[in-house]
């Protein structure tokens, strides 16, 4: 069939053409090659700080003393092993458990005397000798006596001279215990650590909602400065630990689904969904806005939901035309619905993949995280459409200049085409008189027009694509249980999902797929995963998490379990609409194990991560900024013409975004403190 182009009219970004630019241009350089050389300067002239690592073996009933050099006043000491983090962290007593305490000691060896010594961190034995957990606690030990809970001895005689600084290790079980040790003499304490993180945060926030430069080079800027600034205080870490803070879990995941898609997108099969939902709607434009919604909501369930936004905009951008609707408010709610639908699985989207591939989130499954997001998803799916109907209602019909123009360009299109003259005269003779649902004005006109441009152009591949997905949806639901496939894991099968579509694909070569892959979101969210972890290294999680406890420490005691989680949700809504949803997913999960691990409250770790799932999916409706599915339907149209606005998107989604938080509380207050869902 001849396809004709169609001639749109496209938003150049080029340099700066007043004074006003051109002077920001020079002061956003002068920033960013500031930041650039001072980490520069910084990275390549220390050294990476080497933390003392070693292996302690305690024998039962029996003590071991090992010698520390402390460079100030502080010490972290990080403990691996057969180690039960649920007792040791709640700083609670395990009747039944092993135990080994330790403490840190001004002690003279020679005499056997300890002249002042720590509170002891009691850390709790797994039973379970295949466990291997990390835990880790800071001491201050000031030879003054500053900080101290108690001095043994008055360290007046002659012996003190001959004391120095010790780690004590007391058994107190029935077997040999072996635990792996590393201790920091350099921990970040202290309020300005606290301060350099916050600005570190903001600078990403900034960034990110002014678009000062690409996203993914900033926050590899940041991330770089962040490393610097842990550098200059003393605290480098080195290649290895850096490596060790990116969640590969979550990269293969999202690997594996970015190529899958890929692969998809050649078979034309999105675009022809598109045009199945025209067909069934008759052109009846709320209906068929609410069948698109529904198609991208139920494959957002299974991928990403960015890269299903991405494959159906332009199909819905050619629909919108044919269709004389508001394209940049059709392109707005195939965004909430996206996310809406990612928010079900833990596949959905880089926020759920990072919640569910974190370690120290356990029962976080397939299925079980699905049984608990699906009921508030359809609720809110259904919420959704009434609340843009509300909201938009003739709206949606009124249409701009630029867009008069580009319908124009299609009608003169379709006026040219002979192919789309003969579709249309054969579906109107095929159509039976009587139908429940009356066809829209030039329904078959522009039906023909559609199935000219978008076909299933290759069947075979469709095929192959269908039982990858088949296979991985498959493995997903077995990975919920424990003894069907207990190797699995949702970043494995996803990759080996996406290799077994490779091979039955048959590419000779893969370069063509490999430069459709968005590996700048792989490397933007690495590049959170560090700077996360560094903003943690720096106590600010600790900082905030110590907040958050002051406020539900002043509720009573069977509450504090709900006013947890409505803070924790809320608080990830609100920040989901201004940031993307992947960085205060990274930040409010550590928030949610910091708080659940805290001894003064009484918080359930689940019902915060099932908050924190809800609050990233939902708030990101709130804005333009509030996740990369509602940024790929910017870019998408503004490619095809169309400029979807912070305040056009703010107007239709923040609302939107408020009543549909407000359900996920109702839901979140009943599912686990009325019924303990938990």
């Amino acid at each position: 069939m001849n396809r004709m182009p169609v001639r749109r009219k496209r938003i150049r970004r080029g340099g700066p053409v007043t004074t006003t630019g051109y002077i920001c241009l020079i002061v956003k350089l002068t920033i960013l090659l500031g930041l650039w050389i001072a980490l520069t300067f910084v990275l390549l002239t220390h050294k990476s700080h080497d933390d003392t690592d070693t292996l302690v073996t305690v024998m039962p009933q029996q003590k071991v003393f090992k010698k520390l050099h402390m460079e100030h006043e502080s010490v972290e000491i990080i403990l691996r092993g057969a180690i039960n983090k649920y007792l040791t962290n709640h700083l609670i007593r395990g009747a039944n458990f092993s135990a080994v305490g330790i403490r840190v000691e001004w002690r003279d060896p020679n005499l056997n005397r300890s002249y002042l010594r720590t509170p002891r961190w009691k850390v709790y034995l797994s039973k379970d000798k295949r466990k291997y957990n990390q835990v880790e606690r800071i001491f201050h030990f000031a030879i003054s006596g500053k900080y101290q809970d108690k001095a043994l001895d008055d360290p007046t005689g002659v012996d003190w001279g001959y004391a120095h600084t010790v780690i004590s290790f007391e058994s107190m079980c029935r077997r040999p215990v072996g635990l792996f040790m590393k201790v920091d003499t350099m921990p970040m304490v202290g309020k300005y650590a606290v301060m350099y993180s916050a600005l570190l945060l903001i600078g990403l926030y900034v960034v990110i909602i002014w678009e000062l430069t690409d996203r993914t080079l900033c926050t590899l800027l940041l991330t770089a400065a962040g490393l610097a600034l842990l550098t200059v205080l003393g605290n480098r870490p080195s290649f290895g630990t850096i490596i060790s803070w990116v969640e590969w879990e979550s990269m293969m995941l999202l690997l594996g689904n970015l190529i899958m898609i890929t692969l998809m997108a050649e078979t034309g099969f999105f675009d022809y969904l598109a045009v199945v939902a025209y067909r069934i709607s008759k052109g009846n434009s709320w209906f068929l806005i609410a069948l698109l919604g529904i198609v991208v909501f139920l494959f957002s369930v299974f991928l990403d939901a960015a890269t299903v936004v991405l494959l159906f905009s332009p199909a819905v951008i050619r629909l919108c035309e044919a269709m004389a609707l508001k394209t940049t408010l059709v392109l707005i709610i195939l965004a909430l619905y996206a996310n809406i639908g990612g928010s079900v699985t833990p596949v959905g989207g880089p926020p759920n993949v990072i919640i569910a591939t974190n370690m120290n989130v356990a029962g976080v499954s397939f299925i079980n995280f699905s049984i608990h997001m699906l009921p508030t998803a359809i609720i809110c799916m259904i919420t959704i459409f009434i609340l843009v109907y509300l909201i938009l209602g003739k709206r949606i019909f009124i249409l701009d200049e630029n867009q008069m123009e580009l319908i124009k360009n299609r009608q003169d299109e379709m006026r040219s085409s002979f192919d789309v003259q003969l579709r249309t005269a054969e579906l109107i003779r095929n159509h039976p008189a009587r139908t429940l649902l009356r066809p829209a004005p030039n329904y078959f006109q522009t039906l023909a027009y559609l199935e000219a441009k978008h076909w299933i152009r290759k069947k075979m591949l469709l095929v192959h694509s269908v039982l990858a997905l088949i296979f991985a949806i498959s493995c997903f639901a077995l990975q919920s249980i424990p003894w069907a496939i207990p190797g699995a894991s949702l970043g494995w099968i996803s990759i080996l999902a996406a290799f077994l579509l490779l091979i039955l694909a048959d590419k000779e070569d893969l370069t063509d797929i490999l430069d459709k892959i968005e590996w700048s979101t792989l490397l933007f969210l690495a590049s959170l995963f560090i700077l996360t972890e560094v903003v943690s290294e720096l106590g600010f999680i600790h900082w905030l998490g110590i907040h958050a406890v002051d406020l539900i420490v002043k509720v009573d005691e069977q509450h504090q379990n709900m006013v947890g989680m409505l803070l924790i949700l809320w608080l990830s809504a609100i920040m989901s609409a201004f940031i993307d949803n992947a960085v205060v997913a990274t930040i409010m999960v550590k928030l949610c194990i910091e708080m659940a691990y805290h001894e003064n409250v009484a918080v359930t770790l689940m019902p915060l991560i099932w908050a924190t799932s809800f609050g990233t999916s939902y708030g990101a409706n709130g804005t333009l900024l509030g996740s990369m599915a509602n940024e790929f339907v910017s870019v998408i149209g503004r490619q095809y013409g169309y400029e979807i606005t912070f305040r056009t998107f703010f107007v239709v989604g923040f609302p939107i975004m408020l009543v549909t938080v407000a359900i996920c509380s109702m839901f979140l207050v009943i599912a686990h403190s009325v019924f303990d869902w938990h």
